[in-house]
Order: structure tokens, then sequence, then C-alpha cells
């Protein structure tokens, strides 16, 4: 199989490293330069260095057309949008099935035309759902007759590996935060959707003088209504408000819960798996494919979307209660560790292949 995408991610960049493992003949196209392109040279992976620069590109449908004449290929498997657009023009004509991907709820539609050159395309054979709620949303686009088939969305949860981020984990000191104080985190994209005034309004709600601290990291998430609210809070001294922190997985270790207020649309959360796998307590609203991360109450908490004083409640009973919250920490550890793991993603990965291929 041939994969194409940008950056690859840690768990994309696990699955391609298990399958080639397990024996499958996997090349990859993707991003050089970068951490997860030199782990997968060290595993051996055949790997080709290329940046797709724009979603419908000449150059980008020329370089991916040109390897899949080079090699008989089964399957081209495309993981991000420039990916998917380039991949279904290149392999116009050729006989190769296509896997695309999908990790958020929302934004397509059958009246939209780029959607039909992206993932409503026809000749797309699977899209692999990030999580159950992106399946659900995609078979109920659309009208009676204007559907997708009902076997081309399928979930395959993103599968991590706790051993990905060892010690020596990151000083909070740097940031402002005291050593013994309880830290909430919380880790995204300064978008409205995210629902970060949300959680500063949770925080603003919290009785005055408790010795919590909250760093809030991501790209924009420092953003001027957000230093705003944040400097209006009861909590102004507190709040620690970041750009986008490479090191992020390493630095939720030592944070005791992670809140992502998400209004809408989101997926299976990177960060929140990050954040489990270091032990802190996640609070996610019922939101896309985050509830399916949670046991609710034995691995974090679940809240309503756009409430924010759910979230004071879930902060305060976990700071007041630390026998409660040394419970849910280890339940999120084992959460990740026993039904996230990369193994399973590759397993079902290759199940895919062999069913869509008939194998």
């Amino acid at each position: 199989m041939l994969c194409v995408n940008g950056e690859s991610d840690p768990a994309e960049t696990g699955s391609f490293i298990e399958m080639h493992k397990r024996g499958v003949d996997i090349t990859v196209i993707t991003w050089p330069d970068t951490f997860n392109y030199d782990a997968l040279l060290a595993a051996g992976v055949p790997t080709i260095p290329y940046v797709l620069k724009a979603k419908i590109s000449r150059p980008c449908i020329r370089f991916i057309r040109d390897e899949l004449q080079r090699k008989r290929y089964d399957v081209l498997h495309m993981l991000d949008k420039r990916a998917t657009m380039n991949g279904i023009w290149a392999s116009w004509g050729m006989d190769v099935n296509l896997v695309a991907y999908r990790g958020i709820v929302g934004n397509l539609s059958y009246l939209d035309p780029l959607s039909w050159l992206y993932l409503l395309n026809p000749r797309i054979d699977r899209i692999i759902c990030v999580c159950e709620a992106i399946r659900r949303y995609l078979l109920n686009l659309g009208v009676p007759g204007i559907r997708m088939g009902r076997d081309v969305p399928v979930t395959i949860h993103k599968g991590h590996n706790p051993d990905w981020y060892q010690p020596p984990f990151e000083d909070l000191g740097q940031f402002g935060i005291p050593e013994d104080a309880f830290v909430v985190a919380c880790t995204a994209r300064g978008v409205p959707r995210k629902g970060v005034p949300v959680l500063l309004d949770a925080i603003d709600r919290l009785p005055p003088g408790l010795d919590i601290h909250f760093l809030l990291a991501g790209t924009d998430m420092d953003n001027p209504r957000h230093q705003k609210l944040a400097g209006a809070n009861t909590y102004a001294d507190n709040i620690h408000l970041h750009g986008f922190l490479e090191r992020m997985p390493w630095i939720l270790p030592n944070c005791h819960v992670a809140v992502l207020p998400s209004l809408r649309r989101e997926g299976l959360p990177r960060g929140i798996i990050e954040a489990m796998i270091g032990g802190a307590v996640p609070i996610v609203t019922d939101s896309g494919g985050s509830p399916e991360l949670i046991e609710e109450g034995q691995s974090g908490f679940i809240v309503p979307p756009g409430e924010s004083q759910p979230i004071t409640d879930r902060i305060l009973a976990l700071y007041e209660d630390r026998a409660l919250h040394a419970r849910l920490s280890e339940g999120a550890r084992k959460r990740i560790r026993n039904d996230f793991k990369v193994e399973d993603t590759a397993e079902k990965t290759i199940s895919l292949y062999r069913d869509m291929l008939g194998r």
C-alpha cells in the first residue's frame, strides 16, 4: 500500500511501523525533516520525502501518480485533505483502491462541489473514521438516493503507546506554576468551537483562593479574546496562556486534570489521549468522539457542551478529593493502555484492506 499525508503524527507513524512489522508492503510519502519521518526511516519503513503544498496541485498529482506507476499498489491510503484531493486525481484510470481518513465531525455537504472532490467522491472505497461519531455523521449526510454506501465509512480509533512519552518530563516551573500546585490543563487550538471561553468561565466560578493553576496551550490559544477573558478572571494570576507547545505530551504528566470544553465537531482528541497516558483526569464534553475515550466516573468525566458549572463542579471534586483523583488517574492510564493500542489500530486497518480487496 501507498500512504500519503502531511506530517505524520505519532499514532499514524506507529501504525505504519506496526503494519510494516506485520509484513504489509507499505510505502509512505510524508514530510521530511520531522521526528516522525526519522522514526519511519529508523524502523525500516520505505519512506519518500515530499510536501504536498496545495489541495489540488499538478506537481503533487504528478508526484503521486509517478509513484503509483512505479509499483503495483493495491491501496492508496490518503490521510489528510491534500493527500485525498490530489490522490483522487493522481489515481484516475488506475486499478487501485482508495482509502481516505476523517478526523472531525461536520463541514461536508452534498451541495458543496468541493466535498465531491474530497470525501464525498464516489471513487473512494473506504473512509477510516477516527471515532464512531464521525461514521454516524457521514452515514446521515445527504438525502435518500444521494448517500454514502453503508460500508464506506469504518471506525478505527487511533491507537497509542505510552512508551512514546518517557521521562524526563517537563518542569512546570518554566510556566510560572509552583511546584506543589494542583494543575488543570487544556490543550486545544484557540478556535471558537473548542469552547475555551466556557472553560475560563468555569474557572471564574471556582471558590476564590484555591491553590489551582491553569495551563492553556495550543495554536492561537493566547489570542486577544482569551487574554481579555483571562485578565478579568478571579484566577487571573493563575491562568497561563501559551501558543503551541511542542513538548506538551511531556508536560501533561505533571498536570492533574485535562479539560476539553469543545462545543461541537470534535473528533478523537489527541491532547486528551496524551493527558490520559500521563495520568491527568479528563473532563470532556459530550461532543463528537470525546465521550468514546471516557468511561464516566471510572476514567474521567463527560459534561454537556456549552455549560460552565459542570466543569467547575468536576474540577472542584477532583481538587477536594485526592483519593477520587488518584482512582480516576489510574483509570485514565488503563483506559488508553488497554483499549486504544497502536497494535489494535494496525490489526483493524489490515483487516479493512483484506476485506476491501477480498483477501
